[in-house]
């Protein structure tokens, strides 16, 4: 048999343990400790507009978009730099010569801002080309004349219309406002350079058709 007082303590611990267990509990991080990167959060420190901690049941990172922008536009204008600097060696035209040139000046200015986006969302990205760079650069060092201007002018296009379609997605879908707006504003530039850089491979693609008649 229990006592009176026996009920009367069980009867105050079970009332003590409901109003703590009712209390909202707060999201991840909220006790001062940051999650490590690669949790269900996934979210940097010290990130531009950063909105907080994510839920814990979210189980994609928020700035996913952000992050696949800048390490794939990176990568592509270390491309862009190296099969460039090539065109302004070996190409036999004057346009091709000269895209080539454009392609390493914009390109060069791009790779460092985001290295600051990427510093910012404590991402790294490399300087160095990637190996899909150095495989195109391989098969360019083997043409020479018509056929190295035609093949760079499109390799050049290629590269440019993904990297469009970068900008445009981050433009549209990017969570950091500072990343988001260097997409936007630098959109019509990638655009105006993927036309030229199509413009000049269908012209050289006419030219080789002509001589081989």
């Amino acid at each position: 048999m229990f006592s009176r007082s026996h009920i009367v303590s069980l009867a105050a611990a079970i009332v003590l343990a409901g109003s703590v267990w009712a209390q909202p509990q707060g999201p991840p991080g909220a006790s001062g400790q940051t999650p490590p990167t690669g949790s269900a959060s996934g979210v940097p420190r010290n990130t531009p507009g950063d909105p907080g901690v994510a839920p814990q049941d979210q189980q994609m990172d928020p700035y996913i978009v952000d992050k696949d922008f800048v390490r794939n536009v990176a990568e592509s204008s270390a491309t862009e730099m190296q099969l460039g600097k090539l065109a302004q060696e070996k190409a036999s035209s004057d346009a091709v010569k000269e895209l080539g040139k454009q392609m390493v000046e914009a390109h060069a200015l791009t790779s460092q801002q985001l290295r600051q986006a990427a510093s910012a969302l404590n991402i790294q990205v490399s300087a160095e080309p990637p190996r899909k760079a150095k495989k195109a650069e391989d098969k360019l060092a083997k043409l020479s004349g018509i056929e190295f201007d035609r093949a760079y002018a499109k390799l050049a296009a290629d590269e440019q219309k993904q990297a469009v379609k970068q900008f445009e997605r981050e433009a549209k879908s990017g969570k950091v406002p500072g990343v988001k707006d260097f997409a936007a504003k630098n959109l019509s530039a990638e655009q105006e350079r993927q036309k030229q850089a199509e413009e000049l491979a269908s012209a050289r693609t006419g030219t080789a058709a002509r001589q081989g008649r």
